[in-house]
């Protein structure tokens, strides 16, 4: 899935990297409107171009694609066959504001949500209700964020990012276990064969930051890949 970020793209450039993207056979493109630079290393002095935010960009994806024009009506002359996502927010305060964000997402063409990191299973089944009440589960996909933490000190960093809540168990079982790493292993295989059973969730979106080598381990005994 490629990700394009708004954030420091015009709306021309947005339009020529999907056409070149499309050229190379990227068929999932997932719009994001990015953080804001003030969260990285550039000088605050600098100026941003927020020209589209991830809703416009959605909405203008697919005019290219199902209507085969450029956002100044031009035609497309080869409309790009794009698989449409964008970013889905589990741990927004008020879970049903945020299922209406979610509406705008899908009317303006979204076909599925990759979602933050989730380890909070309630706050993630509230999420899920909202969006069951205006009807979204069968209108979009959702790819569930996991991402599986080596030790103790890397869930506590993985909480203090935002979007992101650990609930106070993760903590507790990681800090009993003689082998966090193996601990961390089976909370992440428990908390998939739970998603696997929720409404709506069609995929899982693997963010194993610094630990690559065991997501072929966790596909196998999560039962995600049989053979």
């Amino acid at each position: 899935v490629m990700q394009i970020a708004g954030r420091d793209r015009t709306r021309t450039g947005f339009q020529a990297e999907v056409l070149g993207a499309a050229a190379l056979g990227v068929r999932n493109i997932l719009c994001l409107t990015g953080d804001h630079p003030r969260l990285g290393p550039a000088p605050h002095s600098r100026k941003d171009i927020w020209d589209l935010d991830s809703i416009q960009m959605v909405w203008l994806l697919r005019r290219m694609r199902d209507e085969g024009h450029f956002l100044d009506c031009r035609e497309v002359k080869c409309a790009p066959q794009v698989f449409i996502g964008t970013a889905g927010s589990p741990y927004a305060s008020t879970p049903a504001i945020q299922a209406m964000r979610e509406e705008k997402k899908i009317n303006a063409g979204a076909q599925f949500f990759q979602t933050q990191v989730v380890f909070d299973l309630d706050a993630f089944n509230r999420y899920l209700e909202a969006l069951d009440q205006r009807h979204l589960l069968e209108r979009a996909a959702l790819m569930v964020g996991i991402t599986p933490v080596r030790s103790l000190r890397a869930a506590q960093a993985m909480a203090e990012v935002p979007g992101i809540r650990v609930p106070q168990h993760v903590f507790e079982r990681l800090e009993k276990s003689a082998d966090p790493k193996e601990e961390s292993v089976q909370m992440t295989l428990e908390l998939i064969d739970a998603l696997k059973k929720l409404p709506g969730v069609k995929g899982i979106h693997f963010m194993a930051v610094g630990w690559e080598s065991i997501v072929p381990r966790l596909i196998q005994e999560s039962g995600l890949r049989t053979q």
